[in-house]
């Protein structure tokens, strides 16, 4: 009898080498999974963020502006008003010194009115009608009524209204004089003004604006110490004298000497910041909006100028370009600096150091790349970056893992 092997035992077999055929292949499937899984935890994609910043300190502020003194000075007489836009050349007040009494204005005014008074009866006394007086006090009224309307709240120049209306009356005064050369008495009170006058100019200087800007009769002594020109001088330490009221010696007011106004020039200003954080790294140029801390709180954009560390202080000097209206009367105040920043935000493990170059690795087509990155903010698992190289980072790149 022919001996033959158990179907049983070969169908053992086989399922034997199945089975191991199916083990390589879950091994290997295994493998290529977890290679993958590997893959996908040491990359990360870029994402855009934006990161605020705050900075706060005590400033002073520096404005482009002129005080004008006189010495010995009795009284003054205002003719611009506070806060107005002047022009070149308009006139801003009359200051009298010492030794002028208001009693020569009265005795002025008194001469004044004898010469109306005596007018009158010269022109009552008169057949004929005078129509050219006539015109002139014609044109005296109407520039009379405009200037009242504009003092109403009509619109127009109130300065240039004024000057047509003293124009008026100047003719017609000159008028009254040449149709009347010949009276003696007329002559005679003429000559008492004109003297008069003279002897009140003696004691009186007319200031007008020398420049266009804003007028105030409100001064704090630090004017000529704080021009824009003289701050890059300064130290820290100068700013908190500054800060304590305290002058500089060159600045002092002479003696005797009293400020009559100020004529403040518009978007030319800034301020001297002493910064709370003084491991603070500012960067000249950059742009930031500044909330001035006052009864009225303003906000102000600001660039940095420039930096001085001196003596465990940060000082840090601000140009304003806005108008000057807002800060007009400030002089010392706490500010805050605020910024936003766009960034790219990567995982913290992203970060390399490269030779001392702080850089992500970016998974470009043709290959990796280290791109140099700043570093905003960071904490144990993200990092805020903006790159070294404009234009070298941006959302939705591919980086490494480290």
């Amino acid at each position: 009898m022919i001996y033959q092997a158990p179907p049983k035992k070969r169908n053992t077999l086989t399922w034997l080498y199945v089975g191991l055929g199916l083990l390589v292949v879950v091994l290997v499937a295994t493998s290529v999974s977890q290679m993958f899984s590997g893959q996908q935890q040491r990359t990360a994609i870029v994402t855009i963020s934006e990161q605020g910043a705050t900075y706060s300190g005590d400033a002073i502020v520096v404005r482009n502006e002129s005080v004008f003194q006189q010495e010995n000075v009795s009284s003054v007489s205002y003719t611009a008003e506070e806060g107005a836009a002047v022009n070149r050349g308009d006139p801003i007040c009359t200051v009298y010194t010492a030794g002028f009494s208001p009693k020569e204005l009265t005795l002025l005014k008194t001469y004044r009115t004898q010469i109306k008074e005596y007018q009158r009866v010269l022109l009552s006394a008169a057949n004929v009608p005078d129509t050219q007086l006539q015109r002139l006090e014609t044109t005296v009224a109407e520039r009379a009524q405009e200037t009242q309307a504009l003092v109403r709240g009509a619109q127009g120049n109130l300065l240039n209204q004024e000057l047509l209306l003293k124009e008026s009356i100047s003719q017609r005064h000159n008028y009254l004089r040449q149709k009347y050369v010949e009276d003696t008495k007329l002559t005679r009170l003429y000559d008492n003004e004109s003297n008069q006058l003279q002897r009140i100019e003696t004691w009186t200087k007319q200031f007008a604006a020398s420049d266009n800007g804003i007028v105030s009769f409100y001064t704090d002594g630090l004017e000529a110490a704080l021009s824009p020109i003289n701050v890059d001088l300064y130290t820290p330490q100068n700013v908190r004298n500054l800060l304590a009221g305290q002058v500089p010696e060159a600045y002092e007011r002479p003696k005797n000497s009293m400020d009559i106004y100020r004529l403040v020039r518009q978007y030319d200003w800034g301020a001297l910041m002493l910064a709370d954080d003084i491991t603070w790294n500012p960067v000249i140029g950059d742009e930031y909006l500044m909330l001035i801390e006052s009864f009225e709180s303003t906000r102000v954009s600001v660039t940095v100028a420039s930096i001085t560390k001196s003596g465990g202080d940060l000082l840090v000097r601000l140009k304003a370009d806005s108008p000057i209206e807002a800060i007009l009367y400030i002089r010392s105040a706490r500010v805050q600096l605020s910024k936003s920043v766009i960034t790219y935000s990567v995982p913290a493990s992203a970060l390399i150091n490269q030779d001392g170059v702080i850089g992500v690795v970016v998974q470009y087509l043709e290959g990796p790349y280290l791109v140099p990155v700043e570093v905003v903010s960071q904490d144990a698992t993200q990092a805020h970056v903006v790159p070294v190289n404009a234009g070298h980072l941006y959302e939705g790149l591919t980086v490494r893992l480290f």
